[in-house]
């Protein structure tokens, strides 16, 4: 019926499209064949008077009983005929009326009770809603625990949070592609910096740069993510722990950086040195002892010479910047463990969701498909109902045809015998001085007997398909009426699987409820 179709409608209704009768009874397998399908005995009147003629010269009698065993040869012969045609036509219509009496009772439905039918349906809709007692109950007992526990961080916080949402940190790997950007652009700068300070050129350099980037980036980082950002964690120790790595990791950063331009001035003026004296080919700046590079940072440690080391510090300075905003700002929230609680309260939620919309998507499928088979059966009652009626309407229609054929066969045989009878007469008449005493002539046409038509009763057919239809009428009544109380049901359902938003709106309004009760119980 359907490609999907509901289960608890299998054996309800007609499981399949209502087909026309088909009447498959050939007259020609009832010996209604050639011209006596229409009625036609097939017998001359010309010959038949001819044979009457012959008969009275021959002194044959013509019978003066009414009975068909004391007619001619003749006559018996068109009464045989005619009753062959009706025979032939009661078998027809027998066989159409069985016909026609198989056809109703396959379309004769099962009774229809609309409590029953509902009870179907809201047993095959639990089986949709199975895992929702189980996965609705535990994504909701999970999302209210992240709930508390959200509400249990903002509490710690107290009014540092107030409204605040965290800035979750959807695109961390875009914080880090950023990072590796900024840490290729300074070992770039370095290299290029550090390509004449050394005899291997730039590729010495920028295995030289990009180490000292690599550690610059590194000390910011750290002194954002695990520095600043616990200044503004709740925790007295916490504050004081990022206290100290914060100082530590921005003190050893600036030191790598002034360090490092210091260590490239050195490098300019051991460099000049050695040009002037003539010993370029010798030179190394790995010969530089970084102690003489610290001793000579203090007590100017802003004291730079080279307009290469300078830009060497202001590039550092920059990037060791970025790096602390990256690591402080870009990579989690500002505050530790609020994007994480708020993270997982959103997961949560979203599970809940979606187990939720899971539910609603497969009992919409299934009052979708619930909705089609009631307009299915309906169509399909209507259909039944007006094939029954014409299959009753097909029957009168073959009896109408049966009783004009059987007709039209005894108005030939009546006229036949007719012919035959008053040729008889005429020629035993011609033939009266020859005959001499056999040839009285009796009334003949009153010993005609005129042939009833058979008789075709189909009160048991009638009967039959008024039964039908009063079901089919009843079915179509209970499936209205279900499908009333479907609707209702749809909608309460649907208002039963509607956003949670607001139940979670309301779960949390209470938590936040029951902590100012609590306070305000405190303070009083």
């Amino acid at each position: 019926m359907m490609k999907r179709q509901v289960r608890w409608g299998a054996d309800i209704g007609y499981s399949k499209p209502v087909k026309p009768l088909d009447a498959k009874v050939v007259e020609r397998e009832h010996g209604l064949k050639g011209s006596l399908k229409d009625g036609e005995l097939g017998f001359s009147r010309m010959i038949t008077r001819k044979v009457a003629k012959k008969d009275a010269r021959d002194g044959i009698p013509t019978s003066e009983a009414i009975t068909e065993d004391q007619w001619s040869e003749r006559e018996q012969q068109i009464a045989e005929k005619s009753e062959q045609v009706r025979r032939s036509l009661k078998t027809w219509m027998s066989a159409t009326s069985a016909a026609v009496r198989n056809f109703i009772s396959d379309l004769t439905p099962a009774d229809i009770h609309p409590d029953h039918l509902q009870e179907a349906i809201k047993a095959e809709e639990n089986e949709y809603r199975h895992y929702e007692v189980d996965d609705s109950t535990d994504a909701k007992a999970h999302h209210e625990a992240t709930v508390i526990e959200l509400e249990s961080f903002k509490e710690r916080y107290g009014n540092q949070l107030n409204k605040r949402t965290p800035d979750i940190k959807k695109n961390v790997e875009q914080t880090i592609a950023i990072l590796i950007f900024v840490l290729i652009v300074e070992g770039c700068f370095n290299a290029l910096l550090f390509k004449d300070a050394q005899s291997s050129g730039l590729l010495g350099g920028m295995m030289v740069a990009f180490g000292i980037s690599a550690v610059n980036v590194l000390f910011g980082v750290t002194a954002g993510f695990v520095g600043l950002r616990n200044l503004n964690h709740p925790d007295m120790h916490m504050k004081v722990l990022g206290g100290i790595v914060a100082g530590l990791c921005v003190t050893c950063g600036l030191f790598v950086n002034f360090f490092v331009a210091h260590f490239r001035d050195a490098v300019e003026i051991a460099l000049h040195n050695a040009l002037a004296e003539g010993s370029l080919a010798g030179f190394s700046m790995f010969s530089i002892a970084p102690s003489a590079v610290i001793g000579d940072m203090f007590p100017n440690i802003f004291g730079l010479d080279s307009l290469v080391a300078i830009g060497l510090l202001l590039i550092g300075l920059t990037v060791f910047a970025i790096a602390i905003y990256e690591g402080y700002d870009r990579i989690s929230d500002k505050f530790p463990g609020y994007g994480r609680v708020w993270r997982k309260e959103r997961a949560a939620y979203e599970k809940r969701q979606q187990v939720r919309n899971g539910v609603r998507d497969d009992l919409s499928d299934f009052f979708s498909r619930s909705r089609l088979f009631f307009e299915t059966q309906q169509n399909r009652h209507i259909a039944a109902k007006r094939e029954i009626e014409k299959a009753v309407n097909l029957l009168e229609t073959r009896r109408d045809i049966a009783v004009e054929i059987a007709a039209r066969a005894g108005d030939q045989e009546r006229s036949l015998k007719v012919a035959y009878r008053q040729a008889h007469r005429r020629e035993r008449n011609a033939n009266r001085e020859r005959l001499g005493d056999q040839a009285p002539v009796p009334a003949y046409f009153d010993e005609i007997v005129t042939p009833n038509l058979p008789a075709f009763d189909y009160s048991k057919e009638r009967e039959q398909a008024m039964a039908a239809i009063k079901r089919i009428e009843q079915n179509i009544t209970a499936l209205n009426i279900t499908r009333e109380w479907m609707e209702q049901h749809i909608q309460q359902v649907q208002k039963g699987l509607s956003s949670i938003e607001k139940r979670v709106g309301d779960h949390i309004q209470a938590i936040r409820d029951k902590r100012d009760g609590q306070d305000h119980a405190r303070s009083a």
